[in-house]
């Protein structure tokens, strides 16, 4: 499994000094295995300044994982296949034509699983068929990405920790304006949790007053390191 990760958010809701940002979710994903591109914002012009202004090379990712076809978590895949066309992208089941029409290459997953050499998928859940990813990382646990969470974050974090038949170590993403309930289960099964995009500023504080010790802050821009590089 992997021995580290290093995470770039590419674009959340809230800015980045000298970055450009807006209502949407990008995030790069790096281990010592693979690179892979977590979503792409609403925005292809604000993909392509960060990434340019970040120095990341989208044009040597392994893969792409679009957690579900909303626009502010897709829109930005039109510049990705531009510069990166045949791109491998793994999405729930739907509008693969769009993505098909940037010159990317969709793969539907219908069920949880591994996809790629330590990577999973929850499957596409909910009303919504969102998905989420799950990282084993080295001695760890399990490193959950989300995107909106329409399923329940909670849902999400505890069906790839049934999956993979380990404890999850950090939970980073998009929430969706979660009840104290939801936020109350996410804390009994993670280390660490770190709200992004539609999660909102009430459940965002909630987690940091109760859950200080877990809560983890992050911006467009923002890097987070994971276990030994």
């Amino acid at each position: 499994m992997v021995s580290f990760l290093r995470l770039t958010v590419i674009n959340d809701n809230e800015p980045g000094k000298g970055l450009r940002n807006e209502w949407g979710w990008s995030i790069l994903v790096e281990s010592d295995k693979w690179r892979i591109l977590f979503d792409a914002d609403t925005n292809p012009r604000v993909v392509e300044y960060n990434t340019k202004k970040l120095g990341i090379e989208l044009e040597t990712l392994d893969f792409a994982f679009l957690s579900h076809y909303h626009r502010d978590h897709y829109g930005g895949f039109s510049y990705v296949g531009r510069i990166a066309p045949g791109l491998r992208i793994y999405v729930p089941p739907g509008e693969k034509e769009v993505l098909e029409a940037w010159a990317l290459r969709p793969v539907e997953v219908y069920g949880g699983g591994r996809i790629a050499e330590d990577v999973w998928s929850s499957g596409p859940l909910g009303f919504m068929m969102e998905q989420a990813m799950g990282i084993e990382v080295d001695l760890l646990g399990v490193v959950v990405i989300v995107g909106c969470s329409h399923p329940g974050v909670d849902v999400l974090a505890r069906n790839l920790r049934d999956l993979i038949h380990r404890e999850v170590y950090m939970v980073i993403g998009g929430f969706h304006s979660p009840s104290k309930r939801t936020l109350d289960n996410l804390a009994k099964i993670t280390k660490y949790i770190y709200p992004a995009h539609c999660t909102g500023e009430l459940a965002k504080g909630y987690i940091k007053r109760n859950y200080r010790e877990k809560y983890g802050e992050i911006k467009t821009g923002s890097i987070i390191k994971i276990g030994q590089n």
